[in-house]
């Protein structure tokens, strides 16, 4: 059992093993940390008592290391190395040699956009980098990033609360998804055959989605009869859209998506709606992190500004 009375290495200490290992002089190692001779001394027995050993022993005029201390060196610059390299720079990242977890959270929209572009990405740079994708409406998006349980919140979400940042990615436009065979609808519609069409609603986006404003949108200039069915997400309701005359309106980006994987048609939507401002949101916990600063990056250079939305 330790003796109270008796020091404790700490990390000084190391640092003066180090030097002196390094220098094979006490008075030039005292020298390199801007230490007095006394106190390098003193951590030099310091470290006798708690290692039981002599660690350096004179051999004319140099401090030669004993096996044991051969034996130390390399576990105490590996931890030197962790704590003035690593943990200052807040740990640096190389996504290349990288094995580490990131959880997005996104809507299946999200999902469908984001993550193609993100894997292929991965694939090629960061093998070792995995995505856990989470959805909103099953979380709490600002305590899931308070808490550590969510990296980076993808989407349209206008307030997370204090201690949120934010970046704006792109704009979208909304556009109808429909049939290849739908009876009516050619090309285009105009606000009275929107009006007057049978519709499909998204309704669980997460709290707080921009999407619920546009839900209430066509809602209230529909009227509720003409909405058939309200389904937990897009994806879901593009699978029902074949052999009927219903309408889904979703942001244009994703309604091209939709198109491409399917017999699906889409057209403008006639309505007058806001864009979608779709943001990425972090919590201010991880702002100066350099594995979340690359992850940012990396969504704002495929997706951000300057890289067309609709195109992708």
């Amino acid at each position: 059992m330790r003796d109270d009375a008796r020091p404790i290495v700490n990390l000084q200490h190391l640092r003066c093993f180090e030097a002196i290992y390094r220098l094979r002089n006490l008075t030039r190692a005292a020298d390199s940390l801007q230490l007095t001779q006394s106190a390098m001394s003193k951590s030099l027995s310091c470290l006798r008592d708690e290692y039981g050993d002599a660690l350096f022993v004179r051999a004319g005029g140099t401090m030669e290391p004993t096996p044991k201390a051969h034996s130390m060196i390399e576990p105490i610059r590996s931890a030197l190395r962790i704590i003035d390299v690593e943990l200052k720079s807040g740990a640096r990242f190389d996504p290349s040699s990288a094995m580490r977890s990131f959880a997005l959270c996104c809507s299946d929209l999200g999902t469908l956009y984001f993550l193609p572009k993100l894997l292929a990405h991965l694939r090629s740079h960061a093998p070792g980098v995995r995505l856990h994708v989470l959805p909103p409406a099953q979380t709490d998006m600002a305590l899931g990033l308070a808490h550590g349980d969510i990296d980076l919140v993808l989407g349209a979400y206008p307030d997370l609360g204090s201690g949120i940042f934010t970046q704006h990615l792109f704009d979208d436009s909304y556009s109808c998804l429909l049939s290849a065979q739908h009876p009516r609808i050619k090309k285009n519609m105009t606000p009275e055959g929107f009006v007057n069409e049978r519709h499909l609603v998204a309704s669980n986006l997460g709290s707080g989605h921009q999407h619920a404003q546009i839900e209430r949108r066509i809602v209230e200039a529909c009227g509720p009869e003409r909405i058939v069915a309200r389904v937990p997400t897009f994806l879901a309701g593009s699978f029902m859209l074949e052999d009927t005359d219903l309408l889904l309106t979703l942001p244009t980006a994703s309604a091209k998506r939709f198109t491409r994987a399917s017999g699906l048609r889409m057209v403008p939507c006639p309505l007058q709606l806001p864009p979608l401002e779709v943001r990425q949101y972090w919590h201010e916990r991880v702002q100066h992190d350099a594995a979340h600063q690359w992850l940012r990056q990396l969504v704002f250079d495929l997706f951000g500004a300057g890289a067309s939305p609709t195109s992708q």
